[in-house]
């Protein structure tokens, strides 16, 4: 890949022509101009776009700005005292003129003391122009210098994009493609998603001033009003005190995929529109491809969810190439939701293109319904997009993705709780709430103690004579009583189990027709299978 090659610093913020520096031009030694007033610091890089000449007493209505004007002060006699010649150059000041030059040898053979003061003091570069030095020969000298300013954001643009072509063949296309424009703009640049989340960024050294909820509000707004680009000043009321944003949406019509955002350095010039353009093409190429989910992309997805499910992340792996970016990895939580008959079109959208690209996110159908299974920093944007879709969703605790099973179960108990109260949202899952008397009888040791004591007596016997009174019971109980299913499913003749819970009535001195008795027996049985 070719090196970075700095934008030139001809090319001016603000402005979307190409430009010289002031410095530039009067360092041209065959034209022979001399800097007599109002010079400073910045006056070498001030940009010129232009040099005109004018004889008007205000030629500033036809003065676009970046000009430097030239005139031989053939109506300087009406503008006699200071205050004349303040207002003059404060309406050139105004019309955003760069410098002022001044023929000597026609009508002055000096330049005016007035316009030397008046410059001084307003911070207008003043230079003198001598006889000799015709103002078509500025000009030309000009128009040089901008040609081969021109030539040469030619040449960046035509680097700079077979460096951005270069980086997007690499495995992380995108991310390269967006490291490698930063470095050529020498301004930060990111990709949204649909809800204004950034996915991809560069350089992270400037994460600090880019100020990731202002974009998330500025795109979910480009995207509702239907508008393919934008440009947005700085939100000073924010606390946002630098730069604004340019912003480009990426996608077809109708199919918003997310938001090309770059810092707002003032206007890009034809090179820097060249290189967003390809930037912009190129993102949305890999977010089409990324989002691009069909019933194969789906069948897959499915499969490395039961993959993870049954604790073959090795498998899940390899068959995860090529179709996301990373499976989760870590700390994951699992989010289970219903789609409710009148959803907001832009849910599912908005969902694919948060999920397209994002490493660490699984988003597949399993048992009819739609899962994800997320990294836990994923959590916060899951959170916000059904929240502002009104998606009734059940949200599982943190776990390793060891507990994946355990944790879809959460998830589960949580969508239930969720659509039983008609939540408009995500519910999440909480032991207490959700899991019900038995939980809160499981964190109290005193409960397991008297359970382990109130069977202790099946167990005893079961040890003793080799006997399976404990099991048939408990799937006797699980049966409501009823003896013939619970038979069938141990496999034994239902003769054989009302002996066996003739046995444990008898064992326990219970009358196993009492409702207490079989809940107080199934809690028992429930808690010891817990504390095992």
């Amino acid at each position: 890949m070719a090196a970075p090659m700095a934008v030139p610093r001809g090319s001016a913020a603000g402005s979307s022509y190409p430009t010289i520096e002031l410095g530039s031009l009067l360092h041209q030694y065959t034209l022979g101009l001399v800097l007599i007033a109002g010079s400073d610091a910045d006056t070498p890089s001030r940009p010129v776009q232009w040099v005109h000449s004018s004889e008007l007493e205000d030629p500033t209505p036809f003065l676009p700005p970046r000009t430097v004007l030239l005139t031989t002060g053939a109506r300087f006699s009406g503008i006699r005292d200071q205050q004349a010649a303040d207002a003059y150059v404060q309406r050139l000041i105004d019309a955003g003129t760069t410098a002022l030059g001044i023929a000597v040898g026609l009508h002055w053979d000096r330049v005016p003391a007035t316009f030397v003061s008046a410059c001084d003091r307003l911070g207008l570069p003043l230079f003198r122009v001598p006889y000799d030095t015709s103002f078509i020969a500025i000009v030309q000298g000009a128009a040089r210098l901008l040609d081969a300013q021109l030539r040469e954001r030619d040449i960046w643009a035509l680097d700079s994009q077979r460096a951005v072509s270069n980086a997007s063949m690499h495995r992380d296309g995108l991310g390269a493609a967006v490291r490698e424009a930063a470095s050529r703009l020498g301004r930060w640049v990111g990709i949204t998603d649909r809800s204004g989340r950034i996915v991809e960024f560069a350089p992270q050294s400037a994460r600090p001033r880019a100020h990731p909820e202002w974009i998330r509000r500025e795109t979910r707004q480009l995207i509702e009003r239907g508008l393919s680009s934008g440009r947005i000043g700085a939100d000073h009321s924010g606390g946002h005190d630098g730069h604004g944003l340019q912003m480009q949406a990426l996608g077809r019509e109708g199919k918003v995929l997310g938001v090309l955002v770059v810092e707002d350095q003032g206007a890009p010039d034809h090179a820097e529109r060249a290189l967003l353009g390809l930037v912009a093409a190129l993102a949305t190429v890999q977010l089409e491809h990324r989002s691009g989910l069909d019933a194969a992309e789906a069948t897959l997805r499915t499969a490395i969810a039961q993959l993870l499910l049954t604790g073959d992340a090795v498998l899940a792996e390899k068959l995860a190439t090529g179709v996301l970016a990373r499976v989760p990895r870590g700390p994951v939580v699992v989010i289970r939701f219903a789609l409710p008959q009148r959803i907001d079109a832009a849910f599912l959208p908005d969902l694919e293109s948060f999920d397209a690209g994002s490493p660490g996110l699984l988003r597949a159908e399993l048992d009819g319904g739609p899962v994800v299974f997320a990294e836990t920093r994923h959590l916060p944007g899951l959170r916000r997009l059904l929240l502002a879709h009104r998606v009734p969703a059940g949200i599982s605790e943190r776990g390793p993705i060891d507990d994946l099973t355990t944790l879809l179960g959460e998830a589960e108990r949580a969508l239930e709780h969720a659509l039983a109260s008609d939540a408009d949202g995500p519910v999440d899952y909480l032991p207490a709430l959700h899991d019900g008397v038995l939980h809160l009888l499981g964190t109290h040791p005193e409960a397991r103690r008297r359970a382990e004591g109130l069977l202790a007596p099946i167990r005893h016997h079961d040890t003793r004579h080799g006997d399976h009174i404990e099991a048939s019971l408990r799937t006797w109980l699980a049966h409501h009583g009823q003896t013939s299913p619970a038979a069938a499913e141990l496999g034994v003749h239902r003769h054989t189990l009302r002996t066996r819970v003739q046995t444990a009535a008898n064992l326990l001195q219970s009358d196993l027709d009492s409702p207490d008795t079989r809940a107080e027996l199934w809690a028992a049985l429930r808690l010891v299978d817990d504390a095992e």
